[in-house]
């Protein structure tokens, strides 16, 4: 009985998924684009699958909606995020140095930071398909610094007041929101990074 040579069927999958991967990166990309361009509500797949190179039922064949669009964008920069930087916060020091280094992720990457804080201020409307999204995620980034400033607290390297903690962990949780804004509208009147550095320096004497 002959025997069955699978391999070539194993290779087209294989390019197939690559191709298929590829594909999905570069909507990604375009839709990155769009939305910082034009916002979340402004932006129509068509725009999209136009910049991407695809028809639009070419689109709806990677990502039914927009809202799973917007999502599959907000989840690869979040990625991304952590690849650049070590955020763990039961180690206040380097999760303050992490907070840097996005800083300066950031500050090499405008078009990034604008989506950011593009969609942002749109999901501040309930009905936004964002809206849960950021929602859940301020929650986990003022835990995440509470955390860290607890650490460091901890070691004795906190320089605020103990009691204030939580306080602290929303002001540095939400001190880029308004850089980020001053930066994009004036980059050469703002230092990102060195505003980062400055802010974070408030809470502990270790050199960042």
């Amino acid at each position: 009985m002959p025997l069955t040579d699978d391999v070539p069927v194993r290779r087209r999958t294989s390019r197939q998924a690559v191709a298929t991967a590829e594909r999905r990166e570069q909507i990604l990309d375009a839709a990155t684009t769009a939305f910082a361009e034009t916002g979340f509500n402004a932006t129509s797949m068509r725009d999209v699958a136009a910049r991407a190179g695809l028809s639009h039922t070419g689109l709806l064949h990677h990502f039914p909606d927009k809202a799973a669009l917007l999502e599959a964008v907000l989840d690869r920069d979040l990625g991304n995020a952590a690849l650049d930087a070590t955020l763990d916060p039961h180690d206040g020091e380097s999760f303050l140095r992490g907070l840097v280094a996005l800083a300066e992720r950031d500050a090499r990457d405008p078009e990034r930071t604008r989506l950011y804080c593009v969609i942002a201020a749109e999901a501040l409307a309930p009905g936004h398909p964002a809206h849960g999204y950021f929602r859940q995620w301020y929650q986990r980034v003022r835990e995440t610094v509470t955390t860290a400033l607890q650490d460091l607290h901890r070691r004795g390297r906190y320089t605020g007041d103990p009691l204030g903690i939580p306080a602290a962990a929303t002001h540095v949780a939400s001190m880029r929101e308004g850089l980020n804004q001053h930066w994009l509208l004036a980059p050469d009147q703002v230092d990102l990074v060195a505003s980062v550095r400055a802010q974070l320096q408030l809470y502990t004497d270790l050199p960042l």
